[in-house]
């Protein structure tokens, strides 16, 4: 149950859910402003974008996002990582399948992950396939997907054709568990480097820790209440994450390469281009900004992203 403080605070939020509702369909541009006012209690600077977020969300709107999709495509951007030389980096694949009720389930080793191809956060993790509910992991598959992007304003992933991939269960011995390096990168060179540890898929959640290229703490950069006290070995690998990011990126203004580190081996991830939506509050003023010159829009290309509903 919703507490608001006073009767003017419910009349703006039963206002604002309306509203938001017919934005989803009608005004997109609209919807992504309410929602990062919703986090920074102000509205997106749409004509002079400073920060990361606002540089994000005006990509987003403004400029061609085709390749945005097909990279965020979870099954589709294999093809991208093999043009680009870098298969090696590609967790297993075990399947795939349009619906989840065609999901072969026999066919499938003992370990295995499941996710939508469109989905955040839809990740289900399977260590045992002798007690798995089928039903259950469909109904869970189908709950998710590119539709919810239509309520987050995220309009690329709306162009991505739904599926369902099987790939191999990555497992590690790790007490910090399967950590994820996310390197942020622009116009294909890597700026600083991101890691999740202690993840809960099902909550999207962990501890959040950031270093440059060197691996020096950028604590600093990190806001009072994503901080937390885990500190993070530098991976063995790090210049060849570096190098593979930088390859990744190459094509884009700004994107996110993430990768995982198991027994010496690099795993390629996943690329995200908006994220946290693009109203990302785990950093303070001054890295957003900061990160937002790295980023040079050309206004002179600018053109309006229609909202493909599917």
């Amino acid at each position: 149950m919703i507490l608001f403080r006073t009767a003017k605070d419910a009349i703006y939020w039963a206002v604002r859910n309306r509203y938001v509702l017919w934005a989803q369909y009608h005004n997109p541009r609209r919807l992504a402003d309410i929602l990062y006012r919703d986090v920074f209690h102000k509205w997106i600077n749409w004509k002079n974008p400073q920060t990361l977020n606002e540089k994000i969300n005006w990509l987003a709107f403004y400029t061609d996002t085709s390749l945005w999709s097909l990279c965020t495509d979870k099954y589709r951007v294999r093809e991208f990582v093999e043009e680009k030389g870098l298969g090696h980096l590609l967790i297993p694949l075990y399947g795939k399948w349009d619906k989840a009720e065609d999901i072969d389930f026999d066919s499938l080793p003992d370990k295995y992950v499941l996710k939508p191809n469109n989905g955040n956060s839809d990740i289900i993790i399977v260590p045992d396939k002798t007690k798995i509910d089928k039903e259950e992991i469909i109904r869970r598959l189908n709950n998710g997907g590119a539709r919810k992007f239509i309520a987050s304003a995220q309009p690329h992933y709306l162009s991505i054709k739904p599926c369902f991939i099987a790939e191999q269960l990555l497992e590690t011995d790790n007490p910090l568990g399967l950590v994820d390096y996310k390197i942020k990168v622009f116009n294909g060179k890597p700026f600083c480097i991101g890691t999740w540890a202690n993840r809960t898929p099902m909550t999207n959640t962990g501890d959040f820790g950031l270093y440059d290229l060197d691996w020096n703490p950028l604590t600093h950069w990190i806001n009072k209440k994503a901080q937390n006290h885990t500190s993070i070995p530098k991976p063995k690998n790090l210049g060849k994450m570096l190098e593979y990011a930088a390859k990744l990126g190459e094509d884009f203004e700004q994107v996110r390469v993430d990768f995982y580190e198991i027994n010496g081996r690099v795993y390629f991830g996943e690329l995200t281009f908006t994220s946290a939506a693009g109203r990302d509050d785990d950093y303070t003023e001054e890295a957003l900004l900061e990160m937002g010159k790295q980023i040079k829009l050309d206004f002179s290309k600018k053109k309006t992203i229609k909202w493909r509903l599917k």
